[in-house]
């Protein structure tokens, strides 16, 4: 699972559940997931949509309103659907049958994975579905390789804008751009060959595993932050913030995930480091929010760049 929670919705008046969408979308981002509908309007759209095998992979849920429009029905819709899409769980719902109705159709087609709702009550039960299907995989294992992922991306992001930076300055800013550099990279050597020293003077496998390495995420984040504060790119200093923020609030947490090891417990309910630090089931979900809140301050500082 993704931080990113993709759904199709299936709807021929998409404009008529803006506010169930609202909705949601505050649910998922208070446990630190962005909800992300793909809506169809029509079958042909439908069929589209899960003919593509990526996108297909991607779907988490998949949301279908009864009333299609054009005599077309919401199960003709599902089973459609699940000739591609085997094992992704249904939100049957409408505004004009109750629930029983809807589960009687859904029967009468052999449809199964279907939960029905009426639409004032969709919200409820999409909410709930949500949470069933994330409860399965919020022990600390999964969620690390969700954070993982995600600061994943934001590093890409992060070489995206020093990239853009470096190929908008003037010449002797882009030999600025490169000596700064050099002289992070320089002082990690200098460091490497000092830590190496001390391992051949006094050996042990302790020093050996605290050893890392030259250019780190961090040294690209601290660079951005320096780059930003340039005359050149005085429209996007504001970013700055974010930076520092993820940098604080994020690099030392997804450090500590990714050399942990699992507490040895029935259920993984917090990982250690080396030295002894915890992180539990509600600390990452803190963690998650703010990823999702940074993850779009550098996605906004990434298009700005490209503008």
């Amino acid at each position: 699972m993704r931080l990113d929670f993709n759904v199709l919705w299936v709807d021929d008046q998409p404009n008529h559940v803006q506010a169930q969408v609202r909705k949601i979308s505050l649910e998922m981002e208070n446990e630190g997931f962005e909800f992300k509908p793909f809506v169809c309007s029509t079958l042909e759209g439908v069929e589209s949509a899960v003919d593509d095998d990526v996108f297909r992979d991607e779907i988490d849920l998949i949301l279908v309103d009864w009333d299609l429009g054009n005599n077309v029905n919401g199960e003709d819709a599902i089973e459609r659907i699940r000739e591609t899409v085997h094992y992704r769980d249904v939100v049957f719902y409408s505004g004009l049958k109750p629930a029983e109705e809807l589960r009687k159709k859904a029967y009468q087609k052999q449809l199964e994975g279907v939960f029905c709702a009426s639409r004032e009550n969709l919200v409820d039960e999409v909410v709930g579905v949500f949470h069933s299907l994330i409860r399965k995989v919020l022990d600390l294992d999964h969620t690390r390789g969700i954070v993982m992922g995600a600061t994943s991306d934001i590093d890409h992001m992060v070489n995206s804008c020093l990239t853009l930076a470096h190929d908008k300055l003037s010449g002797a800013g882009k030999r600025e751009f490169i000596r700064t550099a050099l002289e992070r990279v320089t002082a990690k050597v200098d460091n490497v060959k000092r830590q190496a020293e001390r391992l051949q003077n006094d050996p042990s496998v302790g020093a050996l595993v605290k050893a890392h390495m030259l250019f780190t995420s961090d040294d690209r984040l601290r660079m951005l932050v320096s780059i930003l504060g340039m005359d050149e790119f005085s429209a996007h200093a504001a970013s700055a913030e974010a930076i520092r923020s993820y940098r604080e609030g994020v690099v030392a947490k997804r450090n500590t995930l990714g050399h942990a090891v699992l507490v040895p417990q029935r259920k993984s309910s917090s990982v250690v480091n080396a030295a002894g630090e915890a992180v539990d089931i509600d600390q990452m979900r803190t963690l998650r929010k703010l990823i999702l809140n940074l993850r779009a301050d550098f996605r906004a500082l990434l298009e700005a760049m490209q503008a």
